[in-house]
Order: structure tokens, then sequence, then C-alpha cells
């Protein structure tokens, strides 16, 4: 299965409010489509000055474990874990829906540990 392009989302969208001046953002993507999907990406990013986009959590099915779903938690620190197989999602509707219930606490938790670029580690490049 070949993997999706970086900036192929089927939709993405600005949440509210800003955090910090900053506009934080859901993309979805799937492959081949939403309405038959192989493997799906579902990210909440923010962009830096230069627009360029930094990922703060993403959860897909890029296979790391089998495709399983994870949650790939670029908030933390440097040097903890970030990937996370324990997360009760199925779909991309419920890793939506669970980026939407939390951004507001990792978007604060990825401006107090990173700022607003790209992680020292190169972790989410």
């Amino acid at each position: 299965m070949e993997s999706m392009s970086y900036s192929a989302f089927a939709y993405t969208y600005n949440l509210e409010p800003k955090i910090r001046g900053r506009v934080f953002s859901i993309g979805v993507r799937a492959d081949p489509s939403l309405n038959n999907v192989e493997s799906f990406a579902v990210i909440l990013f923010l962009r830096n000055r230069d627009g360029k986009r930094i990922e703060v959590a993403k959860i897909d099915t890029t296979p790391h474990d089998a495709g399983r779903i994870h949650i790939d938690r670029y908030y933390r620190e440097e040097g903890a874990e970030i990937k996370a197989f324990d997360i009760d999602i199925d779909d991309w509707i419920d890793a939506e829906a669970y980026l939407k219930a939390n951004w507001q606490r990792f978007a604060r938790r990825y401006l107090d540990t990173h700022g607003t670029e790209l992680r020292a580690d190169g972790a989410n490049t």
C-alpha cells in the first residue's frame, strides 16, 4: 500500500478559540478515499510564522505495529514516548472526535513544551 502524500487532506478546518493567539486546525486524510478507507490520518496542527505545518498530535494507521490505530503525541517532551497504541479508536471518525475533544489540552502542552516550531528532535517533520 502506498502512503498518502503529506498534504493530501480530504478536508481541514480551524478550531476555536485561538490559543495564545495561534490558530490550530484539524486535517483529515484517507486512502484511497473517505468512502473506502484502507488507511487514514487525522492531524491536529498549527502553522508557524513561515506557514509551515507543525503537527501537534496525529492519529493514524501508519504501519508501526501491523497497521494498528495509534496516536503520535508530538506535544510530549523530547525523550518521552510519543506513540501510544492503547487508545479506544476504531476509525477516522472516532479519531477526529478524539482530537476535537482534546485539542485545547494538546495545543497548550505543545506550546509549553516546543513553542511554535518543530520539535528539536525532528519527530514531527
